[in-house]
């Protein structure tokens, strides 16, 4: 291209204005000299443009979508906070803030987290209410909530491998692996939602037979324990489950698990106790709120068949120590503390004397 000089114009600031340096213009032109006059017309060659090597278009895999959940970590001597951020429906949220190192007995896992969740039960009781029954379930459910957690909870360091929600399902194959039971009915009720927050991420649940949890990683699909171990290890795949939390369906599907598979069966009509020879309804010995509290809470944390176990002996203690023929009389809140002195365990003896500062009553 050309250019006219103008006044005050020089080489130097030429050249600038057109990217170029004064060599090349005093080249182009055969300029014996520096020295321009107004209205000279100059021939100014242009640099060629560059041209950066073509970039690959990113692939779109399970491995890329990861990368919006975003991780800080922040060392604090003895442990590490993790503060999160994840997709909702509603845009970028912000969680509350997890840590590892937590301060526990049952401690498997080193690079497991404790994170106690911001999903609340009360907050979100009109999404499920009409799951339960009775409006006692609900009171009975929200007290179990505040010594587990929130809808988006997670324990990763005992030997349950990765538990998750109110209630604190585990995953664990050894430990129930109740966890897939609630992925299972989250992905049934819902199956878009369960993929927004799963399946886009590289987690399924496979319900060939036996239904089992997925995860893909680098090195190929783990199934059951390997994968929820991938997950407890991984915190942009344990932050996607924190997202999960907030999902309507998902926390129906953690309340409607609970009721089946806790409440309903610890408090049967038909479910029986063998007690020194002949069986009882266990409704007829055990019937008050707080009884209810305590048998529902004890099957969360022992499983239907070890809160029989527990409560046998301690009934069996109580009728010998206390020569009790009617076991419609049984006082229950004696019990409670039967059942609290016979356990060794510190945490698990803090948790069963909860049920007398619960609020429920002991009036049969």
């Amino acid at each position: 291209m050309t250019h006219t000089v103008q006044a005050k114009e020089t080489l130097y600031s030429i050249s600038k204005k057109y990217s170029t340096t004064t060599e090349q213009i005093i080249k182009s032109n055969g300029l014996k000299s520096n020295n321009l006059f107004v209205g000279q017309v100059l021939k100014i060659d242009l640099p060629l443009p560059s041209n950066p090597s073509p970039q690959p278009p990113k692939v779109d895999t399970v491995f890329e979508r990861r990368k919006i959940f975003q991780v800080k970590k922040e060392n604090k001597g003895t442990f590490n906070n993790y503060v999160l951020s994840f997709p909702t429906p509603s845009g970028m949220s912000s969680t509350g803030i997890m840590r590892d190192n937590f301060p526990s007995p049952n401690i498997a896992n080193t690079k497991g987290v404790s994170y106690v969740g911001k999903s609340t039960f009360q907050n979100n009781t009109l999404l499920f209410s009409d799951i339960c029954q009775q409006p006692f379930y609900i009171d009975l459910l929200h007290y179990i909530a505040k010594n587990e957690g929130c809808f988006d909870a997670i324990n990763s360091y005992d030997r349950a491998i990765f538990s998750f929600g109110f209630i604190q399902f585990t995953g664990g194959l050894a430990s129930g692996s109740m966890l897939t039971r609630v992925l299972q009915r989250f992905k049934t009720r819902d199956e878009y939602a369960f993929n927004d927050c799963f399946g886009k991420y590289g987690m399924n649940i496979q319900n060939y037979k036996v239904p089992t949890f997925l995860v893909e990683t680098l090195s190929g699909i783990k199934e059951g324990d390997a994968a929820f171990l991938e997950v407890a290890n991984d915190m942009q795949l344990t932050t996607a489950f924190v997202g999960s939390g907030f999902r309507r369906s998902m926390i129906r599907s953690q309340v409607e698990v609970a009721m089946e598979e806790y409440v309903l069966k610890a408090l049967s009509p038909n479910q029986l106790i063998f007690i020194n020879g002949v069986n009882y309804n266990l409704n007829q010995i055990i019937r008050t709120q707080a009884g209810f509290a305590l048998r529902v809470d004890l099957c969360v944390n022992r499983g239907l068949g070890g809160s029989i176990i527990v409560l046998k002996k301690a009934i069996e203690q109580m009728i010998a120590e206390n020569n009790l023929s009617d076991l419609t009389r049984l006082d229950e809140r004696k019990l409670v503390q039967k059942i609290a002195d016979n356990d060794v365990e510190a945490w698990k003896k803090q948790r069963v004397l909860k049920i007398l500062d619960s609020g429920f009553g002991f009036e049969k």
